[in-house]
């Protein structure tokens, strides 16, 4: 069997407009065409559209512009000639009317509330996991991207409230989950399931990567290696982000197992001014470059960052300050994302099972229709080292 190329694999994808409309962006799109059917606008001969035109007249994603045109051809309005686009079926004007799908009647589509687009942080491999998985078993998923912002995402799931959807998959920003607006989802029989942040609520689902077992396989790792002075360095805060916790979790219990005494002054999170932006571009950032040659001078010879990103931008600020990589330095990061590959050494890191993760997720959601006394399930992922040219030895 060959392997889909992104495109392929996204097709399967569903992209819903903003919170602002009740209607999903296919089914504007939809009604749209039907309008222009049905006061005959439009040429037997000549196609009325392709994916492509839709795509950019209504600046929405291939995967809705199929949507869409699918949903009208299961209709028998619209019928496609491969490589010229889609025309209008000669009997599409007799029929008594077009019957457009309506989530809210029909309870056939997932919520999917993620706080960035799914090309960032390996999540694509996730989402495509529970698409298919979905599509397979009859539903189709809707995407809603928060832009980590925290008042969008309470809003987002507000609005979904009003909306009949199956079920909802939830990755928070932080470690608040809105538990108020999502015990509306449990009480009326929709599966609920939390991804990417630990939660201790008994009857929601919880998904989420082995983050302490990551934590200390990475610093097993270092002090393997010989490093006996090693920093923890996180963009976010360990006290709002339950992922990062973990990991410091891991990392702490290790650096205690090995008899040595933690330094709080290594311990830095809560940075902030990380960004993509910042990463992509290889920014100089003065606040990060302070932060290393102060680690540096404090004798640490080793960083394990909160994620690949994070380890990218130290790497670049040690090329900055002259502080060699690995030798001088070894840098870890943490999801095994293309951050990590992005230098010829490459950053030795943890990966994360997103394909698991999303089998898990589709799992728990399917199941949980089917029967709604299903057991609530807290999963663990397992992860895994991979050991790339960013560490080595210390030289010193």
């Amino acid at each position: 069997m060959g392997t889909l190329n992104q495109d392929d694999q996204m097709e399967d994808l569903i992209e819903v407009d903003s919170p602002n409309s009740k209607k999903n962006l296919y089914e504007i799109i939809i009604d749209d065409i039907s309008v222009k059917i049905q006061s005959g606008n439009f040429s037997y001969d000549e196609p009325i559209c392709t994916e492509k035109q839709l795509s950019l007249q209504y600046g929405v994603s291939r995967i809705t512009a199929k949507r869409a045109i699918t949903d009208l051809e299961h209709q028998g309005i619209l019928y496609r000639k491969r490589g010229v686009g889609s025309f209008v079926a000669k009997d599409a004007l007799t029929k008594k009317e077009i019957n457009i799908p309506n989530p809210v009647q029909s309870s056939n589509t997932f919520a999917f509330v993620l706080p960035f687009d799914t090309a960032k942080g390996g999540l694509f491999d996730t989402v495509t996991e529970v698409s298919t998985a979905l599509n397979d078993a009859g539903y189709f998923m809707g995407i809603y991207i928060t832009s980590e912002n925290a008042s969008k995402e309470k809003y987002t799931i507000r609005q979904l409230l009003q909306q009949n959807i199956a079920g909802i998959v939830y990755y928070p920003k932080g470690n608040k989950i809105y538990l108020d607006m999502l015990n509306n989802f449990v009480v009326n029989e929709k599966p609920v399931v939390i991804i990417d942040k630990t939660n201790d609520c008994p009857y929601i689902h919880n998904v989420v990567s082995d983050n302490f077992e990551g934590g200390r396989l990475l610093t097993e790792h270092l002090v393997s290696l010989g490093h006996k002075k090693i920093a923890f360095l996180a963009n976010a805060s360990i006290e709002e982000t339950s992922s990062i916790r973990d990991r410091f979790g891991g990392f702490i219990h290790t650096i205690r197992k090995n008899g040595f005494t933690l330094n709080m002054d290594h311990v830095i999170s809560g940075l902030g001014y990380l960004t993509e932006k910042t990463a992509i571009t290889s920014s100089s950032v003065p606040e990060l470059n302070s932060v290393i040659n102060r680690l540096r001078s404090n004798g640490v010879t080793a960083i394990e960052a909160e994620n690949d990103q994070v380890a990218y931008s130290i790497l670049c600020a040690c090329k900055e300050l002259d502080i060699r990589v690995p030798e001088d330095m070894s840098i870890c990061g943490f999801d095994n994302t293309i951050w990590s590959q992005k230098t010829e050494m490459g950053i030795t890191t943890v990966s994360q099972d997103f394909p698991e993760i999303g089998k898990q997720i589709s799992h728990l959601l399917i199941s949980s229709l089917k029967d709604p006394a299903y057991p609530i399930q807290k999963a663990v992922v397992p992860v895994r080292l991979i050991v790339r040219g960013s560490t080595l030895p210390p030289c010193r």
